[in-house]
């Protein structure tokens, strides 16, 4: 039998179980990454983590299956709070959509792996998120080169139209630009 998949946005994660729930799955869902990159994948501290579920400036995304936390999806707007990324970049680069609060950047998704391939767990969650952001902005993210290839088409499907892929760097930090179209003549 196939368990409905039920994405809840919030701001703020305080239940200390569920916060050691996630930090079980984000530990095991960063693991085998270490070998498969050269990148230090899973960079949060503990202490870190929770205060990140604490944070208010960073949109949280839980996934549940059978109301048990399966997955988290975290982007923020907020790029002067995420230590690996230079913020003044991105108000440089895209400085519209900065001073209206419109660049997002995707800090990560994590889904339990007894949850990876059951049910398309991930991509339920990544799809909600990427919804949730309006009809006009910048999707901004970083991976490692051997992650990237199915990003780009998948955040064109859940938008429902074509995204504009900028490689910004490699260790890959990409921007992904949408406008809904103007349905007026």
């Amino acid at each position: 039998m196939t368990r409905r998949i039920k994405v809840c946005e919030t701001g703020r994660i305080e239940d200390a179980a569920e916060q050691h729930r996630l930090w079980s799955i984000y530990e095991a869902a960063f693991a085998p990454l270490q070998v498969a990159t050269p990148m230090r994948h899973g960079s949060y501290t503990r202490p870190e983590f929770e205060a990140l579920l604490n944070d208010p400036d960073f949109r949280k995304y839980v996934a549940r299956v059978g109301g048990i936390p399966v997955g988290l999806c975290v982007i923020t707007t907020r790029l002067d709070k995420i230590p690996w990324v230079s913020s003044s970049y991105y108000a440089h680069r895209f400085p519209d959509l900065t001073a209206r609060g419109k660049v997002f950047f995707l800090t990560g998704v994590i889904v339990d792996p007894a949850y990876q391939t059951a049910q398309r767990v991930g991509a339920v969650l990544l799809a909600k998120a990427i919804r949730s952001l309006g009809n006009e902005g910048v999707l901004c993210a970083d991976y490692s080169e051997n992650l990237r290839s199915g990003l780009r088409p998948f955040v064109e499907r859940t938008l429902g139209q074509g995204a504009v892929e900028e490689v910004l760097d490699r260790q890959v930090f990409v921007a992904y630009s949408y406008r809904k179209k103007d349905p007026s003549p």
